[in-house]
């Protein structure tokens, strides 16, 4: 049960970002997959589970090579994850506004901290293009989220 609920979509989704991301790509903006991956695991199996599995993804992914700074994937993908698994079993005691707003939320926050590390400079000299860089990442990638929304929603894992 752990390979065919962890272990494969896992390897799938890592195989699909180191692929498909620069594949993707519009102006050094890419989607990020794995995110998307950490929301739905800590969603379904809370706190815990995000902060390990975001901590030991964000190290796959340092580790391959796709990453600039070592140690900013661990770091964002295991805040995501007790981020969103602050979610766990809320979805019938919330309003699906919120709930939605919620993990609309978290997807901005881990975006706005990578693009802070990850465009540092950029921020000190125009924070147009810092601004520009946050939201375009953060909307690619919710992009593809809401398209998975119709396949598989979130309140389904309750």
């Amino acid at each position: 049960m752990f390979w065919t609920e962890v272990i494969i979509p896992g390897s799938i989704v890592w195989f699909i970002q180191l692929i498909l991301s620069d594949f993707l790509a519009i102006n050094n903006v890419r989607p990020d997959f794995i995110v998307i991956l950490i929301l739905y695991w800590s969603v379904q199996n809370g706190r815990f589970f995000g902060v390990i599995s975001g901590t030991l993804l964000g190290f796959i992914v340092d580790l391959t090579g796709t990453a600039n700074f070592f140690g900013l994937s661990p770091l964002i993908y295991s805040i995501t994850g007790y981020l969103s698994g602050n979610l766990y079993g809320k979805y019938k005691n919330l309003n699906p506004l919120y709930f939605s707003f919620v993990w609309i939320t978290v997807i901005l926050v881990q975006f706005l901290l990578f693009c802070a590390v990850q465009y540092q400079e950029i921020w000190i000299v125009n924070k147009e293009l810092f601004l520009g860089k946050w939201f375009g990442t953060s909307i690619y990638t919710l992009a593809f989220l809401g398209i998975i929304q119709f396949i598989y929603p979130l309140n389904k894992l309750d």
